[in-house]
C-alpha cells in the first residue's frame, strides 16, 4: 500500500533535502531512476547523483559482495512486499553497505512506499556499533582477568552484591575454589546468599550469618573465622571481604575465603609450649582498665608483688621511653581488632637505671555479642639473654648487616650477593606498588601507616643492596677507613658455618690493623662472590678447600694489567689479599669469557652476575683483581684495595639515608583522566599492581601477562589507546618488539618501558621508547612518564 506525493513535487524535494538523515528517491516508472538524494546523503556516503544513477547500479556498489547483495535484497524486496500488501510499517532492516571510499559502513536501511517512487532512508550507526563491539571486547577481557585472577589464587573468591534501594543481597560470583571449600554448589548459593553456611559449625553458624547480616546492614568491612564441616575432617576457615560501591548504586563486597587450620594447629601447639614454659601470664580487662598477673613472676614486670591489680596507664609507664611509641600502636592495633593476635618484644624497667627485655604473646580472649574485644590474655617470657646477645652481634656488625638485608638469614644473604636483580625487583616493584597503593589516606589508617613506612625503609635498603646488581656501580655510597682483617672475618662469616666445614674454609690475618679505605658492604659482596665461586670450583669426587690471606704490608702488585678493576696509580699506597682453592682450575676458554655479564658454569643454579659485580665494585673503589690457574692444581684471586682516599673525594660523608625515594607522593587523582593505557608484564601481579597505578591517577588502565593478546588488543583498535606500558624481558614477544609493534599502527602508539635492567640499553634501543623507568617504580614517576607520553592529538 502506498501514499501519494504531493502536487508540489518541487516543495516535497526541498523538504527532503533539509533532514539530517541521508534519503534517496527512486523512480520505479522510469526503471528504477534516482529522482533525488539529499545533501545529508552525499555528506555521509560520498556518493552523489550520477554514481547512483539507477537502483541496480546503487546496489552493485552498495554491496559489492554478491552473496550479501543477495541475502539482503531478497529480505528488502519481501518487506517491500508485505507492505504492499499489508500497509503494515516494518521496522528498519540493519545492514553492511560500502561507501564511495570503500569502507565498510553499519546503517539501520529504512523504505516509504509513494507508487511510482521508493523513499530510502539510511541512518548512519558505524559509530554506535564500533563502540558496543569495544565495550564487548572490554568485557570479555575482564571476564578473563577475572577468571585468572581467581581460579589460580590460593583461595576461594567471591562477591555479594546489593543492588541500589534493595533489602536482600546476592552472591554475584564465587570461583570454584569458594564452592569446594564451603561443600555447596553455585546453584545453591544463587538461590540464597544463608546457603553458603549450611557447613559451618553449629557454634559459628549464627555468628556468620550476624557479622554478614551487619555488614549488608551497614555496608562495612567484614572480616570472620569459623569451622567447616564439609570435608573429611573439622577445617578452620576466614573469610575477609572489602566493600565498594558501583556508579549503578550497586554496593558489592569482594571477599576471599582462606583455609587458616594449618594456622590454627600451630597456635595450639604453640599455646601448649608457651603453659609448659618458665613464664608469667596476665590478663587485661578492657572495660575496667585493670591488669591481673601470675602473681609468681610479678617482680619481672617491675612491680610489688601485693600490685594485685595494675591500670593499663601504670603498666605503661614502665615501658622503655624508646620502644613506648611502638606499643601502644601494637596494643590499639590488638584491641581494634586489626591484628587477631600480637607478639612484641619491648623493654621494661626493674629499678631506677634497669632494664629487662621481655617478648610478650597476646590474644583478644574475650568478646560481647558484636564482636567488641572485651579482654586480653597473654604469656610473656624473659629474653634478657637472647636479646643482648644478639644486639652484641648487631653493634659488631651493624653497618655490615644493614646493607646486606638484616631482615634475611645468612645463607640467604649469601645467595642474594651472588646476584638475583632481576627476578627481585619484580617483587620489590610489586610490594612497593602495593604499599603506595595502601598509602592513600582514603584506604589507610594511620596505624597501618607507620607500618608501611617501616616496610619502604627495608625497601630502600634492598634497593640500595640490589643496584648493586643490576647497574655498573654505586657512586653514592659512603666510604670510609675500615679494617681489612675484619673485612674479610665478617664476609667470611656470611658463607654460613656448613660452607666453611664443608671446604676447609680458613683465613689468615696478620696481627696488626690493615686500614683500607672502602665501604663494609662491597667489600662483603668482593669476598663472599670470591669465596662463592673457589667453594664451588672443585669436581664431583671432590670438595675444594678455600683459603683466604692478607699479604704483607708493601707487597708490589702484579706487573701486568689487572683482569678486573683499575691499574693502580703509580705509588699509591694498597692492601693485597688472596682468595686459593683447590678447585679444579680454570681453562683457557672460560678464563675467555668468565668476566662477561651473565656467563656462568654453574648451569640454572647460576647468574652469571657475581664477578660482573666484583668488577664494578673494583672499578668504583680504584681496586684491581688478578687470576693465576692452572687445570687441576686450583686458581688464586689477588685483589689489591686502595689504603687511602682518593685526592678529590670530600672530608664529610654523608650517611645513607632508607626511606622513600624522590617521586613517592601520590599523583593527582585526575592527573590522567581520559587517557587510556594498557599494560604489559608476562607476571601478572606487576601488571595488576602498575594498573592500580595508574587507575589511582585516573587513567583506564587494564593489565595484560601476554605479549601475543596484548598484540591484538591494540592492533584491533588502535585509536583508542593512549599508551602502552611494557616490560623488557618477556617470553616470546619482549619488550623493544612490542614498542615497535605499537609504533606502526594507525594511529601510532607511544610505549613507556619498566625494566629492572635498564643499563642494558643502549641509545637506539631508548630511541624506541618515549621513556625508560627502572624498577621499582613509584606512581608518581608512572603518572609523569604517561602524561608526557600522551600524544597531542588527544585520546579516545
Amino acid at each position: 500500500m502506498s501514499q501519494p506525493l504531493p502536487e508540489d513535487m518541487g516543495q516535497y524535494w526541498a523538504l527532503l533535502g533539509k533532514l539530517p538523515t541521508p534519503v534517496f528517491v527512486h523512480d520505479f516508472s522510469r526503471g528504477g531512476e534516482l529522482s533525488f538524494l539529499n545533501i545529508a546523503a552525499i555528506e555521509a556516503f560520498g556518493y552523489d547523483k550520477e554514481d547512483l544513477a539507477t537502483f541496480d547500479i546503487a546496489i552493485q556498489k552498495v554491496f559489492p559482495d554478491s552473496d550479501y547483495r543477495e541475502r539482503a535484497m531478497t529480505a528488502w524486496w519481501a518487506a517491500v512486499d508485505e507492505r504492499r500488501k499489508t500497509g503494515r510499517i516494518a521496522p528498519p532492516q540493519e545492514e553492511k553497505i560500502t561507501d564511495k571510499s570503500g569502507r565498510l559502513r553499519n546503517v539501520l536501511a529504512g523504505f516509504a512506499l509513494h507508487d511510482p517512487y521508493i523513499i530510502l532512508t539510511l541512518q548512519d550507526v558505524t559509530k554506535e556499533r564500533t563502540a558496543e563491539a569495544a565495550m564487548e571486547a572490554e568485557r570479555r577481557r575482564h571476564e578473563r582477568k577475572a577468571y585468572l585472577a581467581t581460579e589460580h589464587m590460593p583461595g576461594g573468591a567471591y562477591s555479594i552484591t546489593l543492588p541500589e534501594g534493595a533489602s536482600k543481597a546476592r552472591f554475584s560470583f564465587v570461583s570454584t575454589a569458594f564452592c569446594e571449600m564451603m561443600g555447596v554448589s553455585r546453584e545453591e548459593v544463587a538461590s540464597d546468599i544463608h546457603a553458603a553456611f549450611v557447613n559451618l559449625h553449629p557454634e559459628d553458624r549464627a555468628y556468620w550469618s550476624a557479622q554478614y547480616e551487619k555488614a549488608l546492614a551497614t555496608q562495612s568491612y567484614v572480616q570472620v573465622e569459623g569451622r567447616l564441616l564439609s570435608g573429611p575432617k573439622e577445617r578452620w576457615v576466614c573469610a575477609e571481604a572489602m566493600v565498594r560501591t558501583t556508579a549503578a548504586g550497586e554496593t558489592i563486597w569482594d571477599g576471599l575465603l582462606v583455609d587458616i587450620t594449618e594456622l590454627r594447629e600451630t597456635e595450639e601447639r604453640l599455646t601448649a609450649v608457651l603453659n609448659a614454659a618458665d613464664a608469667f601470664t596476665w590478663r587485661m580487662d578492657l572495660r575496667s582498665g585493670k591488669i591481673k598477673f601470675d602473681m609468681s613472676r610479678v617482680p619481672h614486670e617491675g612491680f610489688a608483688v601485693d600490685d594485685l591489680s595494675l591500670s593499663i596507664d601504670r603498666w605503661f609507664e614502665g615501658v622503655h621511653p624508646d620502644d613506648l611509641a611502638q606499643s601502644r600502636i601494637a596494643y590499639q592495633m590488638l584491641v581494634k581488632g586489626e591484628i587477631p593476635k600480637l607478639i612484641h618484644v619491648y623493654r621494661r624497667r626493674i629499678a631506677a637505671d634497669a632494664y629487662i627485655w621481655l617478648r610478650l604473646h597476646a590474644g583478644i580472649s574475650a568478646r560481647d555479642d558484636s564482636g567488641t574485644p572485651l579482654a586480653l590474655s597473654g604469656v610473656t617470657f624473659d629474653v634478657t639473654a637472647e636479646m643482648e646477645a644478639k644486639l652484641r652481634v648487631q653493634e659488631e656488625q651493624a653497618q655490615l648487616r644493614e646493607d646486606l638485608q638484616r631482615a634475611q638469614q645468612r645463607d640467604t644473604i649469601a645467595q642474594v650477593a651472588g646476584g638475583v636483580a632481576h627476578d627481585l625487583n619484580n617483587l620489590i616493584a610489586v610490594i612497593s606498588g602495593t604499599v603506595e597503593m595502601l598509602e592513600n589516606p582514603s584506604v589507610a589508617r594511620e596505624a597501618a601507616k607507620q607500618g608501611l613506612h617501616r616496610i619502604r625503609r627495608a625497601l630502600g635498603m634492598a634497593r640500595d643492596l640490589i643496584s648493586g646488581l643490576g647497574r655498573v656501580s654505586r657512586p653514592d655510597l659512603p666510604r670510609g677507613p675500615q679494617d681489612l682483617r675484619k673485612m674479610l672475618a665478617d664476609g667470611i662469616e656470611l658463607l654460613g658455618s656448613r660452607r666453611m666445614v664443608r671446604h676447609n674454609v680458613h683465613l689468615a690475618l696478620p696481627a696488626q690493623d690493615l686500614t683500607i679505605w672502602a665501604n663494609p658492604t662491597e667489600i662483603a659482596q668482593v669476598v663472599v662472590n670470591l669465596a662463592l665461586n673457589a667453594c664451588e670450583s672443585g669436581g664431583r669426587e671432590q670438595d675444594a678447600t678455600v683459603h683466604l690471606a692478607i699479604l704483607a704490608q708493601g707487597t708490589r702488585c702484579p706487573s701486568r694489567p689487572p683482569d678486573l678493576g683499575a691499574l693502580p696509580d703509580p705509588g699509591a699506597r694498597m692492601a693485597m689479599f688472596t682468595v686459593r682453592d683447590t678447585g679444579a682450575g680454570i681453562s683457557e676458554e672460560v678464563r675467555a669469557h668468565m668476566f662477561r655479564p651473565n656467563f656462568t658454569t654453574k648451569g640454572s643454579a647460576g647468574t652469571g652476575l657475581g664477578l660482573l659485580i666484583v668488577g664494578n665494585i673494583l672499578k668504583a673503589n680504584h681496586a684491581a683483581l688478578w687470576v693465576e690457574s692452572s687445570l687441576g692444581a686450583g686458581s688464586v684471586f689477588t685483589v689489591a684495595w686502595p689504603m687511602d682516599p682518593p685526592i678529590d673525594h670530600p672530608t664529610a660523608l654523608p650517611a645513607p639515608v632508607y626511606g622513600p625515594r624522590n617521586g613517592h607522593e601520590a599523583p593527582a587523582p585526575d592527573m590522567l583522566v581520559g587517557l587510556r593505557v594498557l599494560v604489559l608484564d608476562d607476571l601478572p601481579d606487576v601488571a595488576e599492581v602498575l594498573t592500580n597505578m595508574l587507575d589511582g591517577a585516573g587513567a583506564m588502565a587494564f593489565a595484560e601477562a601476554d605479549p601475543q593478546e596484548a598484540q591484538a588488543i591494540l592492533s584491533e583498535m588502535p585509536a583508542a589507546w593512549s599508551v602502552l606500558v611494557t616490560d623488557l624481558h618477556m617470553p616470546g614477544i619482549d619488550g623493544l618488539e612490542m614498542a615497535r609493534f605499537a609504533a606502526r599502527l594507525t594511529p601510532p602508539i607511544p610505549a613507556v618501558l619498566i625494566t629492572a635492567r635498564p643499563e642494558i640499553l643502549d641509545d637506539m634501543m631508548r630511541a624506541e621508547f618515549a621513556a625508560v623507568l627502572s624498577k621499582p617504580v613509584s606512581g608518581m614517576e608512572l603518572a609523569q612518564a604517561v602524561l608526557q607520553a600522551a600524544p597531542a592529538r588527544g585520546v579516545v
